[in-house]
C-alpha cells in the first residue's frame, strides 16, 4: 500500500514539472532579445505548426543578431524565414541567409500576402 501512495504522491510532482513547449516558444517569440527570438523562430519551425506564423510575421524585419555563442552570427530576420518557409512549405522569391544580408521587402511581403491568402480562403 505504501508503494501505490509514494507512486500517486510522485505523478503531480513529475506533471508539473515538465515543460510546455507551446508556452516556451510563444515567450521567446514574444521576447525582446534577439537570441530568445531566434530560438523561438528556430523551435517554431521544427513543430510545423501554423498557429506560430503571426508571431513570426510580427518584426520580421528585425536584423537584430544574436551575441549568444550559440547562435553567435543569426539574425532574427534569417531565423524567422526559415520558420516559415518550414511551416508555410513555400520559399521566398529572393534568398534570405548569409552573413550581413539585410531584410528584403520583397520576401517580407511575399509572406504576408500568403499568409493572407490562406486565411481568406478558410
Amino acid at each position: 500500500m505504501k508503494k501505490h501512495l509514494t507512486l500517486f504522491a510522485l505523478i503531480p510532482l513529475i506533471s508539473c514539472c515538465q515543460k510546455n513547449p507551446d508556452k516556451e516558444i510563444r515567450h521567446f517569440l514574444n521576447s525582446s532579445r534577439p537570441t530568445e527570438i531566434i530560438i523561438g523562430a528556430l523551435e517554431a519551425g521544427d513543430t510545423g505548426d501554423k498557429q506560430y506564423v503571426p508571431l513570426l510575421l510580427n518584426d520580421l524585419d528585425d536584423p537584430s543578431v544574436s551575441t549568444s555563442l550559440k547562435y553567435k552570427g543569426f539574425s532574427v530576420y534569417t531565423e524567422k524565414m526559415y520558420a516559415l518557409e518550414q511551416i508555410l512549405k513555400s520559399k521566398p522569391p529572393h534568398p534570405y541567409g548569409g552573413i550581413l544580408r539585410k531584410p528584403d521587402s520583397t520576401n517580407i511581403k511575399f509572406y504576408n500576402d500568403l499568409w493572407r491568402k490562406m486565411n481568406s480562403s478558410k
